[in-house]
Formats: C-alpha cells, structure tokens, sequence
C-alpha cells in the first residue's frame, strides 16, 4: 500500500505532468497554474476502485501539511520535521531534506521536467459531487508511469479530483484524490508545541 502523502504527491505529480500545448493540455495547464498558486486545500484520498478511504490531508503553503491515514498514526509536516503521533502524543522526529522532497510537487520547474511524452485527451464534461467539471484522461511517465484523469471545476477553475493508476513496489493500485476548500483561512497546520 502507497504510504498517504505519496499517494497525495504522485497524484499531483500525475496532475502536473499533463501541461503542454494542444487546447487540453492548455486548459489543464491553466488548472494546474492555480493549483501551484493556491494557498492551502484539503485532499481526501481513497481506493477509486473499492471506495476505501485511504487518508486526508491539509496543505498550508509553502511547507506544511496535516496527514491523516486511514490506518496509522496522524502526521503533522513543517519543512524539515515530521511529527508523528506516539501514543496519543505528536513527537518530532527530524527528516532533512523533507521539505525539499515535498516541494518538487509544489514547483514549476518539476513540471517543466515531467510534461515531456505525456498525452492529454479531453473527455466529455461530468461532475464531482454536484460540481461542473472538465474532465482530461492524460498518461505520463515521470515520477513513475501512471494514467490518469483530472476533473478541472468549470467554476473555479481548479482540479477538484484526480485518479491515477499505475504500479507502485510491485502493486498496482488506482488512487482517488478529491480537492476541496481551495484558499481556506480557516485551514491552520502549525508546528505542536
């Protein structure tokens, strides 16, 4: 099973890697452009083929995010630290180059990287939980080989659900991330005192 936050991070590498030039491509391009720019969102992610509920994450830009699985301890990430929760307690634990790892995901240049040898094909519109949406299937090869569709609000603009599917250590699995509450104030992940 995908540890959550990769799970979190290669759907959005998935998500990323679709920009080029063709007018869908384009369009995603211009989703994804927002995406980068948002401030903070909530992420719930599961098994798109069972429904499974894997984990949930919040994002606070530049660095912080709160993980949540579905089975395991709860994590909270400031730059180069993790704290996990021990025993009901969230304890520190340093990881140098954490925060460099993560904002990859989070970075034009990555991007730039990765569209190459990729394919975006526009499908008819649908929605997400009653949400207009844009849907583009797209296959890419870097960070690892993964299909995927993206579902783009016709509203906001915004990726609101991306699914991937591709083999992670040996084990194929398709993922579900659903966006939501793009630029929230509300959503806080501060370090634990």
């Amino acid at each position: 099973m995908r540890h959550p936050m990769l799970s979190v991070c290669m759907s959005v590498a998935a998500f990323a890697s679709s920009l080029a030039t063709a007018a869908p491509k384009d369009e995603l391009h211009d989703a994804f452009v927002k995406f980068l720019a948002a401030r903070s969102f909530h992420a719930e992610t599961a098994n798109a083929k069972t429904g499974e509920a894997l984990s949930s994450m919040d994002f606070v830009a530049p660095d912080r995010y709160r993980v949540h699985p579905a089975k395991g301890p709860a994590q909270v990430i400031v730059g180069d630290t993790i704290y996990m929760d021990l025993d009901g307690k969230l304890t520190p634990m340093p990881v140098p180059g954490m925060a460099k790892m993560v904002a990859q995901y989070r970075n034009g240049a990555f991007v730039k990287e990765i569209e190459s040898g990729m394919s975006v094909q526009a499908l008819p519109d649908d929605s997400v939980d009653g949400e207009p949406a844009k849907v583009y299937a797209y296959t890419v090869s870097q960070p690892v080989k993964a299909d995927a569709k993206a579902w783009v609000s016709t509203k906001s603009g915004l990726p609101i659900q991306v699914e991937s599917s591709g083999s992670f250590m040996g084990h194929a699995s398709t993922t579900r991330v659903r966006y939501s509450r793009f630029d929230d104030a509300s959503i806080r992940v501060d370090a634990p005192n």
